[in-house]
């Protein structure tokens, strides 16, 4: 008989969070950048949309990680790296662009316990 997967509430929660702050954010880079365009003039407005389509991937690899899929984590690491570099070329702070790779740390942290039931 198969083990049952019980998420938890703390897991639950921080998928929810990342599919909701994602989701608006992908909004704000796709439809809203008027205000992140001005505020970045030298950066082409293009790269922007790259932002906006690695957000929605990133709504994409939570709604795996709640189907149990261990590639979605790669998957936000993979993305987060992209936006990582993406971030200090158009002239961030180091230390601006590591603080958006917190949330793949804990989302690390929550999901290690459960490590073991991803497919």
């Amino acid at each position: 008989m198969p083990k049952e997967k019980k998420r938890g509430g703390l897991l639950t929660a921080w998928l929810i969070l990342m599919i909701i702050a994602n989701s608006f954010t992908t909004l704000t880079y796709l439809f809203l950048n008027s205000l992140i365009i001005a505020a970045f003039p030298n950066v082409p407005s293009s790269i922007f949309y790259i932002y906006g389509a690695l957000e929605l991937a990133n709504v994409i690899f939570a709604i795996f990680l709640f189907k149990w899929k261990k590639w979605a984590f790669f998957a936000f690491c993979t993305s987060a790296v992209i936006i990582f570099i993406m971030n200090v070329s158009i002239g961030l702070s180091i230390f601006t662009a590591l603080f958006g790779l917190i949330g793949i740390v804990i989302l690390y942290l929550i999901l290690k316990p459960k490590w073991n039931l991803l497919e």
